[in-house]
């Protein structure tokens, strides 16, 4: 899956939302074998443990909040805090329920916040399902120790900004150092399923979401994976319409 690019009106970081809905794929395993480290590693799930679970609400999305016909659902695939990378060429990630031709942006703020730090249109139409891009690809490159927000959008009607469609989240980069102090995964353990656990468990989000999206891509287990998605996002509070696979 290529990477897609996004880009969005700063004016419209106001609707902090979260999505509601029905997730596609049963949970096939319940949270004592996903947690049970006696239980073999085919058969467990990856347990995430956020670093800083008490931080500040992060992620917003959701609908448009007028009455436009065909606006898509976008959902930010991250918990509801500050989440980790420890990777300066992190990837990010959504869900688009609708394909569309209708103008996409992505935004980047630092935590100065004065102005977007990237701004960049996304080339249409989008297909539905999820979407990932790596901001370096605009020249971004994430700072240690340095928190940002991060926005999509759909750009509805460009002279209505009240029925834009905005979805996001917040990252923060690792140093390598804290990282591997901690025996959290380093950029240059393997994208598989093992990192995926360690990713996960260490608190790294960001990082275990672009593996699962990785492998999705080019491993044939594609319903094992699914499962393991669609139970990380759970246990980000994040539920998808429909198709989630890429």
């Amino acid at each position: 899956m290529p990477y897609r690019r996004v880009s969005f009106p700063l004016v419209l970081m106001i609707a902090w939302l979260t999505g509601g809905y029905a997730s596609q794929f049963p949970f096939g395993a319940p949270d004592s074998i996903a947690a049970d480290p006696l239980v073999p590693l085919e058969l467990r799930l990856p347990a995430y443990k956020p670093k800083k679970a008490d931080a500040p609400r992060a992620r917003i999305g959701g609908q448009s909040r007028g009455t436009e016909a065909g606006a898509p659902v976008l959902i930010a695939l991250v918990p509801d805090h500050i989440a980790f990378t420890v990777k300066n060429d992190p990837t990010l990630c959504w869900y688009q329920s609708l394909h569309t031709s209708r103008p996409m942006v992505l935004t980047v703020v630092d935590s100065r916040g004065i102005r977007p730090i990237l701004e960049h249109s996304l080339p249409t139409p989008v297909r539905h399902g999820i979407q990932c891009l790596r901001p370096r690809e605009y020249g971004v490159e994430f700072r240690v120790e340095e928190s940002y927000r991060w926005y999509v959008t759909v750009v509805m009607d460009p002279n209505r900004p009240s029925l834009d469609v905005v979805a996001g989240g917040m990252i923060e980069r690792l140093s390598l150092d804290e990282a591997c102090a901690l025996g959290m995964p380093c950029p240059s353990s393997s994208c598989d399923t093992d990192g995926i656990y360690r990713y996960a468990e260490s608190g790294l989000w960001y990082d275990a979401i672009a593996c699962l999206v990785e492998l999705l891509e080019r491993e044939p287990d594609k319903d094992r994976l699914r499962l393991m998605l669609d139970h990380l996002l759970h246990q980000s509070g994040v539920h998808l319409p429909g198709e989630s696979s890429p």
